[in-house]
């Protein structure tokens, strides 16, 4: 046995040479990546515990009602260095100096895992109740400091394992496998110099300058990666091969990330570093968990014939923010620079255009509608701000109010797609480039002024000026802004037209395919919807006495539904439920056009109580009927044809006349009402003594009934002035009844909340793919709106939306802040589907919660078609009914609805039901606003 081991040990020692011989030397270097992009992944974790455990730190700085947590980190992994140890396949000298930088990251890997577990101990232990958290900010410190170390300490060996790399490749420089190693490593390079660009803040709350024109720089350096990563793919075999497609594909999920990072980069997202954070973590993450694993997949299926290097994960690093880092505050706004140019002389081409410049006409198209959806959102914030802002003009009744507020954080320039367009913008023709580049800069530079009017207006408010000046300064924004909506609708229809132009220089290179015959003929369409749409702007507006003639449309619609097979002949109808289907939009636009001549030809002035303008349901409808439905085709089509604008609601802002300071109302003696004696009852309290309604106390004996339900204490929400609510256990002996006059006419409706009961109004919200229609969310954002236009402070508001998993979107808020409530409103758009049952619960839950004593608690439900109700549900209706939260139901559609499901739950609900139309949507939700107590109560 002894002579067996001993020639065990003297075979090791002579096939561990041969062994060192047989690994490659790019497999010991793959191993020291390896261990590089392992350890890495430790450091992240690391990163992202101490990112969560420093947002904990700040809100116990601020309420220390809680303990501090952090999560074990575990042990550290060891294999992976010493896998990398041996350098098998290495010069002697070359290993050397590379495990001396093996070394350093190991050593380093240790301290942070040390320093990491020392302030496990500290939290577990709770050493911060006892001394500040000094230790623990030292501790912070010390990682933040070890994170910039190990990152740099894994370049240095990383840049070492280059140079190793580079001496033992054997490879010719055209061999295509090199080609594509080389293309693959200066898009990862240009990816990792970006993420040392970018700042990464443990102090959310840091304000500081962010780099975009570092990310503008690197999404277009993506753009030209892009066009050529993938030409030597039909040189390398399967599925080497194939991993150059998914390569680019990481590359295309990087460059979305920032492209939202630039658009998202506004006002609000500047003023902390918590936009700037997100973005950061997101490349990191999207780096090394797809570009990175795509490539290495690369580099796996190239062996054995080529032997390729890894590349190691990216190790973030978190930046102390510095006196330079604070941007500066802008002054006031300038202007837009305006520019003329002469007409744009096009002439007929010779040969079609190429698909390089169809695809830019295209992009110039989509950036003008992207353009007037972020205009339309400034025409909703603004028209809102104004009507809140009438409230501050007398300085002595603003001072009694809620502060003025003004925020346009949803808006955002679009500015990738910008950049994009003037990068695109070199494969149009010389001639025509200067004149459509110029005019694309004229309307980026419109949206720039009114971005920079918004941020003036969010100073005006926060520091109170409006008490100053009685609204200047304001009013002279708000004028402003009504210029610059006007000269945007002007010019953008300039630039298209002259877009369209362009386009329709070249000839077709399929004239006579079905996509190009059909594409033709809805464009006839839209030609004359769209001149239609004008001249129902021009009537509106006055300038001419007469309805637009819709006789070519209806010829049109009639057409389009005549030729159908003929103009679609041979393109593959896959049903209406398939997304790729060309037949559905060209059917849709040829009913709806129809729809649409139908809707002028009927169109009468509405009456004095209509409070949105007339055109917003034209709009809604002209963009979403006919506009939507040419582009879908547009986007599947493959003959080189150009897509269409959509139109803005010019009504949508209008500038309203100062209002007359009101008379003050006549003073009133309250009667002095002598306070019950409380009794106690067998561990609980009598009901509350007095409640306090419309600034007079009532007498026990008179004050509305209460509630039967027992309601627990609760501190969620500050109480509303003149409201006393449930706050504590209470035997009750009555209901808190209130009731709506059902038999109120709607013309006869008093477009005003005095004197009636307060409000506690949760907007159950149908906002599924199914509302997208102009007679049913539009009308729904109506009639809500109209609402917020005289709800007072002591009125509640909450939404709960029903699409998909219901949601609270908006927790109970004080007509008070009537203007966010509504720029909530703006944000609403119709996708995923209906969970009613779910919906009603939370709305319940939502409504009790915030439950007001002899107020109008009550559910409005708004949907477009009934869904169902769970036996669970609808006793928990009616149970509610009883103690007084009531439940309405609003329909929306063409058609009233002839389901008896949903007038079953309003009668459980003890509410109304009533089908909205567009004469009815401004009032129908102020009537059930409009409570009053009943009688003999």
């Amino acid at each position: 046995m002894r002579q067996f081991f001993i020639l065990l040990v003297f075979l090791a020692f002579i096939i561990s040479p041969v062994a060192a011989q047989q690994e490659a030397p790019q497999t010991s270097l793959n191993h020291y990546i390896e261990f590089l992009s392992q350890s890495s992944e430790q450091v992240i974790r690391r990163f992202k515990m101490l990112q969560t455990y420093q947002d904990d730190v700040s809100r116990y700085r601020k309420k220390a009602d809680y303990g501090l947590r952090l999560p074990s980190s575990g042990p550290l992994e060891e294999y992976y260095y010493k896998k990398a140890l041996p350098g098998l396949g290495i010069e002697a000298g070359k290993r050397k100096q590379l495990n001396a930088g093996l070394e350093n990251v190991w050593n380093v890997l240790n301290k942070l895992d040390e320093t990491c577990k020392s302030l496990e101990t500290y939290v577990r232990l709770k050493d911060y109740e006892r001394n500040n958290l000094k230790k623990s900010d030292a501790l912070v410190t010390e990682m933040q400091s070890l994170f910039e170390r190990y990152a740099h300490d894994k370049n240095a060996l990383y840049t070492q394992i280059r140079q190793v790399y580079a001496g033992v490749q054997n490879r010719p420089a055209t061999d295509p496998y090199i080609v594509t190693e080389k293309a693959m490593g200066e898009v990862i390079a240009a990816q990792q110099r970006l993420l040392d660009a970018l700042p990464y803040y443990l102090n959310a709350e840091t304000k500081a300058e962010w780099p975009t024109a570092l990310v503008r720089q690197s999404m277009l350096d993506d753009e030209k990666a892009l066009a050529t990563i993938g030409n030597t793919a039909s040189q390398l075999q399967y599925p080497a091969s194939d991993m150059v497609g998914t390569f680019k594909s990481a590359l295309a999920s990087m460059q979305d990330i920032k492209r939202r990072a630039l658009d998202d980069h506004n006002f609000a997202a500047q003023q902390s570093a918590e936009h700037g954070n997100a973005v950061y973590l997101s490349l990191v993450e999207q780096f090394n968990h797809d570009m990175l694993e795509f490539y290495k997949a690369f580099v796996g299926y190239s062996k054995p014939g080529h032997l390729l290097l890894n590349y190691p994960f990216f190790s973030p690093v978190m930046r102390v923010a510095d006196a330079s880092d604070v941007a500066a505050a802008s002054k006031g706004t300038p202007p837009f620079q305006d520019k003329s140019f002469q007409p744009l002389n096009v002439k007929k081409a010779a040969a079609p255009a190429s698909a390089a410049v169809i695809k830019t006409l295209n992009q110039y198209v989509d950036w003008i509608n992207q353009s007037l959806r972020q205009m339309h959102l400034l025409q909703m914030i603004v028209r809102n701000y104004q009507s809140s802002a009438e409230y501050y003009r007398d300085p002595a009744k603003a001072q009694k109010r809620a502060n003025l507020s003004y925020s346009h954080e949803d808006f955002k320039l679009p500015s990738s797609e910008y950049t994009l367009l003037l990068n695109a913008s070199t494969a149009i023709p010389e001639p025509y480039r200067k004149s459509v580049t110029g005019q694309a800069e004229v309307l980026m530079n419109i949206l720039k002024e009114m971005d920079g009017l918004s941020i003036e207006l969010i100073r005006y408010t926060s520091e109170k000026q409006y008490l100053q000046d009685q609204l200047k300064r304001s009013d002279a924004i708000l004028d402003r802004y009504l210029v610059l909506f006007d000269i945007l609708d002007q010019k953008k229809e300039l630039l298209y037209n002259d877009i369209r132009r362009i386009h329709e220089s070249y000839p077709n290179a399929t004239p006579t395919s079905s996509w190009y015959i059909a594409g033709n003929a809805m464009l006839r369409t839209m030609d004359n919807g769209h001149d239609v749409m004008f001249g129902m702007r021009d009537y509106l507006k006055g300038e001419t006495s007469k309805l637009p003639e819709t006789a070519n449309l209806e010829a049109d619609s009639r057409q389009l539904i005549a030729d159908e097979y003929k103009n679609m002949k041979g393109l593959q109808r896959y049903g209406r439920n398939n997304g790729l289907c060309p037949y559905t939009p060209y059917e849709d636009l040829g009913a709806n056009a129809g729809r649409f001549a139908e809707k002028v030809q009927q169109y009468k002035p509405a009456t004095s109580g209509y409070a949105a303008h007339p055109y917003e349901s034209f709009y809604y409808f002209y963009n979403n009927e006919l506009v939507y439905e040419y582009n879908n085709f547009i986007e599947l089509s493959k003959a080189g044809l150009l897509k269409t604008i959509n139109q803005p609601d010019v009504f949508a802002f209008r500038r309203t006349s100062p209002q007359k300071p009101a008379a003050p109302p006549a003073k009133v003696d309250e009667p002095k009402v002598e306070k019950p004696v409380e009794k106690p009852r067998e561990n609980r309290v009598e009901d509350i003594a007095q409640v306090k309604t419309n600034n007079a106390e009532v007498p026990a004996t008179q004050q509305p009934p209460a509630r039967e339900d027992v309601r627990p204490l609760t501190n969620e929400a500050e109480p509303v002035a003149q409201v006393t609510r449930d706050t504590v256990y209470v035997e009750r002996l009555r209901v808190d009844t209130v009731y709506v006059d059902r038999n109120a006419q709607l013309q006869n409706v008093t477009r005003s909340l005095d004197g009636f009961a307060p409000n506690n109004m949760v907007l159950l919200l149908d906002v599924s793919s199914s509302m997208n229609s102009p007679y049913k969310l539009p009308l729904l954002k109506r009639s809500i709106k109209s609402l917020l236009t005289l709800v007072r402070p002591e009125d509640m508001i909450s939404i709960v939306l029903y699409s998909g998993k219901a949601r609270v979107v908006l927790k109970p808020t004080s007509g008070a802040k009537a203007s966010e409530i509504s720029r909530m409103i703006d944000l609403l758009q119709s996708d995923g589907d209906t969970d009613g049952n779910e919906g009603i619960k939370l709305a319940y839950k939502t409504a009790n919660k915030q439950y007001i004593r002899a107020g109008n608690n009550r559910i409005v439900l708004a949907t477009d078609g009934e869904f169902p109700v769970s036996a669970e549900v609808m006793d928990m209706i009616r149970q509610n009914a009883r103690q007084d939260v009531y439940l309405s139901v609003f329909t929306f559609g063409r058609n009233e609805h002839t389901g008896q499901k949903l007038k079953k739950l309003s009668e459980l609900g003890m509410g109304s039901y009533a089908h909205v139309t567009d004469a009815s949507a401004d009032l129908q939700l102020i009537l059930e606003a409009q409570a009053k107590k009943l009688a003999g109560r």
